[in-house]
């Protein structure tokens, strides 16, 4: 039985670092192990199914009145957008940069400076509606964000309005019911309102299963069996999503993600196995995972870019884009670098940014 008085899950924070890496990899574009078999843009649902569970585990009694609804959205939008913003103001700093080397200097780039990068775009990610742009821009990870604040305002708003926890939970159940049948070819999608909806599928999946752990945890008394078919059912997943790929139906792995965090909350914290996938450094990985998600693309163009023009690394041209021509050992050496500066970075970026405005 789980103690619903703690207010913080660990054990969930390792599946954040673990999509947050996974989201890096997509990203990491040299061919290296990491971007050939950990890549998994598909992650990114993860992070809405678990804010389904996380969000509705801390707030689903907190939202009677229009005081309350504030609170939570002032809150949550403060857990958000600084960090947001300051990433804005760094890829800002970093096309106008781009932009003076091309223009003085000859230097070759992808794009032309400002070209996705515009003013239009950026006014839509300074008012946090960045998905509904046409292309990603500036911090192009950062679509998922704004998602995210929408789901959030769809939370409170239901609990606020419908009050009665069974009409949300029938609410929820037909939102996943409509999606799989009439919109499942939208999962996933990036960009303009379908990126809402698939979100909010995923988001309600999230919910539901979560209600389901409330329901039970009272009476439900795991076995040490029980640990080894969770970490085995775990390991098969992981397979299947990094390897085999089997399932077809990608919508299906929003209710796998749900399915494994209601069940991770009765692990037994003292089996070996959980010491060793739950251990702190994973927990820190993700605490500091929204970061790591944040940082990681400034932090390989900034490297990339280095690599290019100040150690004149040698380039060729892969489908009309500039790009490193290294050796696996160079891809796989330089991935790693730039995975242990993302979190160096981002533990910084975690304490000055997020945390000082959000404790606030």
């Amino acid at each position: 039985m789980y103690n619903l008085k703690n207010k913080h899950i660990k054990q969930l924070d390792v599946f954040r670092a673990l999509a947050a890496l996974s989201v890096c990899a997509v990203h990491f574009t040299y061919n290296s192990f990491f971007h050939n078999y950990l890549a998994q843009g598909l992650f990114v649902q993860l992070f809405f199914t678990l804010s389904g569970f996380v969000i509705a585990y801390n707030y689903h009694e907190n939202l009677n009145n229009l005081k309350e609804f504030y609170d939570f959205v002032f809150k949550r939008f403060k857990r958000l957008y600084p960090l947001h913003f300051f990433f804005l103001i760094i890829f800002l700093i970093l096309e106008i940069f781009k932009y003076i080397l091309v223009l003085k200097f000859d230097f070759q780039s992808n794009n032309i400076p400002f070209s996705f990068n515009n003013l239009k775009n950026f006014m839509m990610n300074l008012l946090f509606v960045q998905h509904f742009a046409n292309e990603q821009s500036f911090n192009g990870p950062s679509w998922s964000i704004s998602v995210e604040m929408m789901l959030y305002l769809t939370f409170g708003l239901t609990f606020l309005i419908f009050k009665k926890k069974l009409f949300i939970i029938f609410l929820n159940i037909l939102y996943i019911i409509f999606f799989i049948f009439f919109m499942s070819s939208e999962y996933g999608k990036n960009s303009s309102i379908y990126a809402f909806y698939s979100g909010l599928y995923s988001f309600s999946i999230g919910c539901l299963f979560y209600f389901i752990f409330k329901k039970i945890n009272n009476f439900y008394k795991p076995k040490i069996y029980h640990d080894v078919i969770f970490y085995i059912l775990v390991l098969m997943f992981l397979l299947e999503i990094f390897n085999f790929n089997f399932i077809k139906q990608n919508y299906l792995y929003s209710i796998i993600f749900g399915a494994i965090f209601f069940y991770s909350c009765f692990l037994n914290t003292s089996f070996l196995l959980f010491k060793i996938f739950f251990n702190n450094f994973f927990i820190f990985l993700g605490k500091i995972s929204y970061s790591i998600y944040m940082s990681h693309l400034a932090i390989f163009f900034i490297f990339d870019n280095f690599l290019k023009h100040l150690f004149k690394y040698e380039t060729i041209i892969d489908d009309g884009k500039i790009i490193l021509n290294l050796s696996t050992f160079e891809a796989n050496v330089f991935t790693l670098l730039i995975y242990i500066l993302v979190i160096i970075f981002s533990s910084l970026s975690y304490k000055f940014v997020e945390m000082k405005f959000y404790k606030k």
